[in-house]
């Protein structure tokens, strides 16, 4: 199965920690374009500071100016979703009642779209996403 993962769990992957219960061996990675935002956003302004810019912070200079590289040409193995793909499908979880903000709902618009699981890392804890998901039969985790 694929994983729809946030910004959180994408900047593990890029610094080489994906942690080994993420995806089942042939299982891609995806992630939406606004927690890829996020996570640009987290590590390209120093004013910025929070989980992702300390975890940054604290690898080894070689592997976090290869993950700045990554992180600003995000590699061929992880899809990032559209929302040219994903808008229709939001409006239509706001048509069946879905209230998330747009994040969430871009997210789980990802994971419906692509029959995905939706992976958050437990420091992105989203307890109206992951009820909302649950209520919708939709695939949903954290991960430490």
């Amino acid at each position: 199965m694929d994983v729809v993962v946030d910004d959180h769990l994408l900047l593990r992957i890029l610094l080489e920690e994906e942690p080994a219960d993420l995806r089942p061996p042939g299982g891609r990675i995806l992630t939406t374009g606004l927690w890829y935002h996020r996570l640009c956003r987290a590590v390209s302004h120093h004013a910025v500071t929070g989980a992702m810019s300390r975890i940054l912070g604290r690898a080894d200079p070689a592997v976090a100016a290869s993950t700045a590289r990554a992180i600003t040409a995000l590699p061929e193995g992880i899809g990032l979703l559209s929302l040219r793909e994903l808008a229709w499908p939001m409006a239509q979880l706001l048509g069946e009642g879905v209230r998330l903000n747009l994040m969430s709902m871009e997210a789980l618009a990802a994971a419906e779209t692509h029959g995905a699981e939706l992976c958050l890392a437990t420091a992105d804890d989203n307890p109206q996403l992951l009820g909302c998901a649950a209520a919708r039969g939709t695939p949903a985790r954290l991960i430490d």
